[in-house]
C-alpha cells in the first residue's frame, strides 16, 4: 500500500486552545486505523509552544478512520479551525472547515481523498 501524509493546522481562540486541541487530535488521530504517525509540529520554529500543526503518515486506505477521528474531535470542539493539506507528491489540496457537523467533516475528507 501506498502512504499518504496530511498536515493539519488547528486554529483557536488562542494559542493554548489551539495547543491543547492540537494534541488531542494527534491522540485521536494516532488510535485510527491505518494511521502510521501522527506528530504535533510547530508553525514556526522561534515559538515556546508545542505545536499547533498535525503530521499524519498514514497507508491509503486509512482516509476514513481519519475522517471519522476528525470528526469526533471538531464534535467537541466547535470553536477551532482545521485546515487539511495533502501531500504535494499526491496532488495540493487544502480544506478548511470549522463550526460544521461531523458528517459534513467526513464528506470533506472523502472528497480529498478522492481528488
Amino acid at each position: 500500500m501506498i502512504n499518504q501524509s496530511y498536515t493539519i493546522l488547528v486554529n483557536a481562540e488562542d494559542q493554548a486552545a489551539a495547543g491543547s486541541s492540537a494534541m488531542a487530535l494527534a491522540d485521536t488521530l494516532q488510535g485510527a486505523d491505518g494511521v502510521l504517525e501522527a506528530l504535533r509540529g510547530k508553525a514556526a520554529e522561534h515559538t515556546m509552544d508545542l505545536g499547533v500543526i498535525v503530521s499524519v503518515l498514514a497507508n491509503s486506505g486509512a482516509t476514513l478512520a481519519i475522517a471519522r477521528g476528525l470528526a469526533a474531535w471538531l464534535r467537541a470542539r466547535r470553536g477551532v479551525t482545521v485546515t487539511v493539506e495533502r501531500d504535494g507528491r499526491s496532488g495540493s489540496i487544502k480544506v478548511a472547515v470549522a463550526g460544521i457537523d461531523p458528517e459534513a467533516a467526513v464528506r470533506i475528507v472523502e472528497i480529498v481523498r478522492d481528488n
